[in-house]
Order: structure tokens, then C-alpha cells, then sequence
């Protein structure tokens, strides 16, 4: 195998926010949050880790800031640990504000649960928000259930938030870079391996640059599947830590619910299941449900269908802990 160029830096960028033409598709997204904006309405946006809610925002206020008229504030809850610094940024928010054309970035809002009185502190802006004076705000968060919790069980900030989600980055814009990227230096992409990438990672931008990344780094010549096969064993090495220690935080039961999510089965409350996965009870069953979406491990959609967030893990648990079970 030729061995890659050590002095080449690899083009793929997955440590900072994507822009310019690293950032693919969601140009709907973009409009859409741009309007919402535009318009002075107020926008959340929840999905997992690292799929692109920073690079949305960024882009979108990337065009808004052709308008003078606009001035954009950046909070992120992730160090806020006390109520009273929550309620002294607000006020500091109030007083800065310039009406709706100032914006307001809030960044992982689900910490807010995290905040003594946390509803006081909710309702507190809510009374903010209904001002005609009111910045527009956009929350974001990376707890996907948290926020569910927030918008949608709880119901806060009732009908005062638009959701916007982020669309899939679709599989052949991520195959016209990797194979365009590769090609400026002389390097063969084939699109079936760059459709094995995308599936490998099931759309998850971060970890389909890391892949490419890798990659990249592994040949100067003709990309092929056993490389990124081994791309995709090094991805493993480096998240596998952070993943032991999710599964080494779960109790017996909430594994062998897991378990029964990563096997695809969509109803975990049946007989059948709670039999078949030693789950006990469908009272058990909810109270793993509950704690394995506040661990932010699996989440349920409308129809009440699990599927583990993380799809790097879910590879991890084929590979390195469900295999040796088995």
C-alpha cells in the first residue's frame, strides 16, 4: 500500500463550523431560519451532537449580516451553573437590546433543567419574549430528549417557538465533495465508497468527515474498502473510551433494554419483549425508558420507536460489546 503523505493537510474540516463550501445542502434550512428571523418569530432547534446546528445558525447569520440594522448576541448554558448568573445575563440581554433586530443565540438550552427553579426562569422569559421590545431568540440544543422535554412534554414557551429541523445532509452532496476534494490532489474516490461512508455514519456529518479525514490520510492513491475499513476500526479506537464509560454507567436492565433497541425492536413494552429481553415488567420498562433517554442514549419518535442517537456508538456495540455477548 502506498503510504500517505505526512506533510499534506487533510482537507476535511470537522472541528470547526462548516461554511463556504463545506457546508452542504440544508440551503432550505438556511431560508427558513433566515425568514423566521427575518420576521422577528423566534426559533429552536434540538438534534443529537455535532450534525450541524452551530454551521446552520452561523450561515444564516451570515446573510442576515448584510442588514447593518442587526446585532446578534451568543450565550451557551453549558457554563452557566447558577440561577442567579442565568438571571443577571437576561438582564443584561434586556437592557442591550435594540428591539427585534437584535438576535439572541441561546446554545445548549437544555442546562437550563440543570438550574434551581428552572421553570421560575423559563416563565421569567417567557414574560421577556412577549414583550414588542424583545430580541429575537434562537435556542438550540444537543440533549434531544431534554428539549422534548422542555417543548414539547412540558409544553414551555407554548406557541412562542418555531422548530426548525435539520434536513438530512443527502447522500450524494457528501459524494460530490469527498470525490472533488480528493481529486485536487490526485487521489481516486469511487462513489460506492463514498456511499459506504455515508451509510457507515447513517448521514452524521462529524463522523463522515472524520472518516473521510482518515482516509484521506491513508493513501495518496485509490481510496478501497479494506482502508476504510480501517479508517472506520480508528474512528472506534477513538471514540471507544467515551462510549465504555456510557455502558459502564448503565444498570443491568437499562443494558438489557439497549439491547433490545439495538436488535430493532419497536415495541419494547409488548409481553413478548419484556419475556424475551428479561425486562421484567412494562412499569420496568418505563422507568428504563426514562432513564436511558435522560442519559440522551436512545430516543423515541412520534410513533413511540427507539433508535440509539449516536450511530458510531450503535456501530461500537456491534463490533466491541454486544458481539462478545452473543
Amino acid at each position: 500500500r502506498e503510504k500517505p503523505d505526512d506533510n499534506m493537510e487533510s482537507p476535511f474540516t470537522h472541528n470547526s463550523i462548516a461554511t463556504g463550501s463545506d457546508f452542504l445542502s440544508r440551503k432550505k434550512d438556511v431560508c427558513r431560519l433566515v425568514s423566521l428571523i427575518s420576521d422577528g418569530r423566534h426559533a429552536v432547534i434540538y438534534e443529537p451532537p455535532r450534525t450541524g446546528k452551530h454551521s446552520l445558525i452561523s450561515m444564516a447569520m451570515s446573510k442576515l449580516t448584510a442588514n447593518p440594522g442587526y446585532m446578534f448576541l451568543n450565550a451557551n448554558l453549558l457554563n452557566i451553573i447558577d440561577a442567579s448568573d442565568f438571571i443577571s445575563w437576561m438582564e443584561h440581554i434586556s437592557s442591550t437590546s435594540s428591539g427585534r433586530r437584535t438576535v439572541v443565540c441561546i446554545e445548549e438550552f437544555q442546562n437550563i433543567l440543570r438550574l434551581e427553579n428552572w421553570e421560575r426562569l423559563i416563565h421569567m422569559m417567557e414574560t421577556e419574549l412577549k414583550k414588542d421590545s424583545s430580541p429575537v431568540f434562537i435556542l438550540s440544543g444537543s440533549g434531544v430528549n431534554a428539549m422534548k422535554y422542555i417543548f414539547e412534554e412540558k409544553k414551555m414557551f407554548y406557541r412562542l417557538f418555531e422548530r426548525v429541523c435539520l434536513s438530512p445532509i443527502d447522500e450524494k452532496s457528501v459524494s460530490d465533495h469527498i470525490i472533488k476534494t480528493f481529486l485536487r490532489v490526485g487521489r481516486v474516490v469511487e462513489p460506492e465508497h463514498t456511499e459506504y461512508i455515508y451509510n457507515i455514519a447513517d448521514g452524521h456529518p462529524w463522523y463522515i468527515w472524520q472518516l473521510a479525514n482518515s482516509c484521506f490520510n491513508l493513501t495518496k492513491g485509490y481510496l478501497n474498502k479494506s482502508l476504510i475499513d480501517e479508517a472506520v476500526d480508528s474512528l472506534l479506537y477513538t471514540h471507544g473510551l467515551r462510549y465504555q464509560e456510557i455502558t459502564e454507567g448503565l444498570s443491568r436492565y437499562q443494558l438489557y433494554l439497549l439491547r433490545a433497541v439495538f436488535d430493532g425492536v419497536t415495541k419494547v413494552s409488548s409481553s413478548e419483549v419484556i419475556s424475551q429481553y428479561r425486562l421484567n415488567s412494562s412499569a420496568n420498562v418505563h422507568r428504563l425508558k426514562e432513564a436511558l433517554t435522560k442519559k440522551e442514549v436512545i430516543v423515541f419518535d412520534s410513533n413511540d420507536v427507539p433508535r440509539i442517537i449516536d450511530p458510531i456508538f450503535k456501530l461500537w456495540l456491534e463490533k466491541h460489546f454486544f458481539k462478545s455477548n452473543q
